[in-house]
């Protein structure tokens, strides 16, 4: 049922599964591919940021430099639920065995590429902050693990002109490229905020603080990426993108919220808030940045889902007696999941 996956995206699409990642700084420095470093200059070079078909050119040339990587499919997984099976095939996701952080690497690249090859040929509608958040999010997410202990520098992010004319598929186009980029950043994010616990656990205050600005740089790019899924109107939402989470195309009830990615990075934020109130003691900038950036998130998806539906339409979650509507359920998720966090630290005026 989902024949159009190959005519809007490079499907299928290689995944590792989120528990197979490094869970702390030590961890991902020893998991880190030997060719990351070359890949990570060619994405950085100054000579591939002036335009985007340089940076679209830069990030092929480091996608075929990693190559293939060796993997398996995991098939008959026990932690696998089947919201999550429902919502791979929905997507043309692969779950893979192999090394964990070379198949993130590779998807990572892939999903760079789906979104670049789109903004060179038909431009976006993210403003240009989106669009910067958007880009530094993948470029910290290919350099940070080749030194997880120093935070990448910024790289300069060339300019992205604005949507074109609307083309058949466009909207879908842009729909499933947007969730192979959302469910990337999640799983590294996930990395980063376990990155952060396990450093703030150790007493390591620079790795934490890395670790902590790595996860919001990936949160306001994730912000970004629900932007960039939703950048239809709604005549291609109704045509193109509804009738795909609909029976008999998708089971009922299937939502995003329930994808292993998104459930691993909630997991990952519900254990972390010791860890964050250590970590504001001594770098009170950190946890404020990150609150903010989750925050905008959940502001983001309510304004997808607000454009398209409107602020009273049911949510594919809700049950036939509740009728809750989607941008009511996003709003629940965000209270709850800001609400696991600290209380950002108020300035203090009297120093």
């Amino acid at each position: 049922m989902t024949d159009y996956l190959p005519d809007v995206a490079n499907v299928p699409f290689p995944m590792p599964r989120p528990e197979d990642l490094p869970g702390d700084v030590p961890a991902l420095a020893a998991a880190a591919p030997s060719a990351l470093a070359g890949l990570a200059g060619t994405v950085a070079d100054p000579a591939h940021r002036t335009g985007l078909a340089g940076m679209l050119a830069a990030v092929r040339t480091a996608r075929a430099d990693l190559g293939p990587v060796p993997s398996t499919l995991v098939v008959d997984d026990p932690g696998e639920s089947r919201p999550n099976r429902h919502n791979d095939l929905a997507f043309g996701i692969e779950r893979r065995h192999g090394d964990p952080l070379t198949l993130f690497v590779a998807a990572a690249l892939n999903a760079h590429l789906g979104i670049l090859e789109i903004a060179e040929e038909r431009g976006t509608g993210l403003d240009e902050s989106a669009w910067h958040d958007l880009v530094a999010g993948f470029d910290t997410l290919v350099r940070w693990p080749t030194d997880p202990t120093r935070l990448p520098a910024p790289l300069p992010v060339p300019g992205c002109p604005s949507s074109g004319e609307p083309e058949p598929l466009d909207g879908l186009r842009r729909w499933v490229r947007g969730h192979h980029v959302f469910m990337v950043l999640a799983q590294g994010g996930t990395v980063a905020v376990n990155s952060l616990t396990a450093a703030a656990e150790a007493g390591d205050e620079e790795a934490a603080a890395t670790a902590a600005e790595v996860a919001s740089r990936v949160m306001r790019a994730c912000r970004a990426a629900l932007q960039f899924a939703g950048d239809a109107n709604p005549d291609q939402y109704r045509s193109e993108i509804r009738p795909t989470l609909m029976p008999p195309v998708a089971p009922p009830q299937m939502s995003g919220l329930r994808w292993r990615d998104h459930e691993a990075l909630v997991a990952a934020l519900t254990a972390s808030g010791e860890a964050w109130s250590w970590l504001a003691e001594r770098r009170p900038d950190a946890l404020t940045d990150f609150r903010t950036a989750l925050d905008a998130t959940y502001e983001s998806h309510k304004g997808v889902c607000g454009n398209f539906v409107g602020s009273q339409s049911p949510s594919l979650l809700a049950t036939s007696r509740s009728h809750r509507p989607a941008v009511g359920v996003i709003e629940q998720f965000r209270r709850l999941r800001v609400g696991t966090l600290p209380a950002a630290p108020h300035p203090d005026h009297h120093t």
